[in-house]
């Protein structure tokens, strides 16, 4: 990997909180054939396979699954920025410089790693456009509200098998659900403010399998 690859690599893991993992991942269970410190590694490591060929995956939550979804996204980012960069060095090769003109923002959806509960007109949980995406591409077809017993966070499971049905309604492309039973317990796991009307509340993808979506949601 190159310097510029480098910095948007750790960034990126800084982003999803989890550079302190890779890095603890690392010194702990690197490959046998891999250089002992990270930074020599990235140095050395491609940068379309830094994750999968870094350390061998823990046996826990934030195993092969869990690095697996965090490869697939930094991938997707690597692609961006690699457009970017690319664009960036033919505008200077050009010498041309861009004068910003900000686009008029219309429905651009919730924020990323954000979704939101409604319950003012219904209770209605929304997910953002790249949760949403993610679950129709899975083929999910139920959602389960679950705790983890030992953290009390809490995750939505999205699987094929059992929980509130999962609905795409036409000319929409966020996922909502309108459930009041869901919208209740929702407030009392994450100690939402009863009185209020509408929340957004930060929501990340924890795991992802053959069968089912993990998404952990804080306050």
């Amino acid at each position: 990997m190159n310097k510029t690859e480098i910095k948007d690599f750790k960034q990126f893991l800084k982003e999803r909180n989890v550079f302190l993992m890779f890095s603890q991942n690392y010194r702990q269970n690197h490959l046998s054939f891999n250089p002992e410190t990270m930074e020599l590694y990235l140095q050395q490591a491609k940068a379309e396979s830094v994750i999968p060929q870094a350390f061998v995956y823990p046996k826990s939550v934030y195993g092969k699954d869990f690095w697996l979804a965090i490869h697939e996204e930094w991938t997707a980012r690597l692609y961006q920025l690699r457009n970017t960069h690319y664009n960036t060095d033919q505008l200077n090769s050009l010498d041309l410089e861009v004068i910003d003109i900000k686009q008029r923002n219309i429905n651009l959806g919730l924020p990323k790693n954000t979704c939101s509960l409604s319950i003012r007109g219904g209770n209605r949980l929304t997910l953002n456009i790249e949760h949403s995406r993610m679950v129709a591409k899975k083929l999910s077809t139920h959602m389960l509200l679950t705790r983890n017993r030992r953290t009390t966070d809490v995750v939505l499971m999205f699987n094929r098998v059992k929980g509130i049905e999962v609905k795409f309604k036409s000319g929409s492309n966020s996922l909502q659900f309108n459930n009041v039973e869901l919208a209740s317990h929702l407030i009392d796991l994450l100690e939402l403010d009863p009185e209020k009307e509408y929340f957004q509340i930060k929501i990340e993808l924890l795991a992802e399998t053959k069968d089912h979506l993990l998404f952990v949601l804080r306050k």
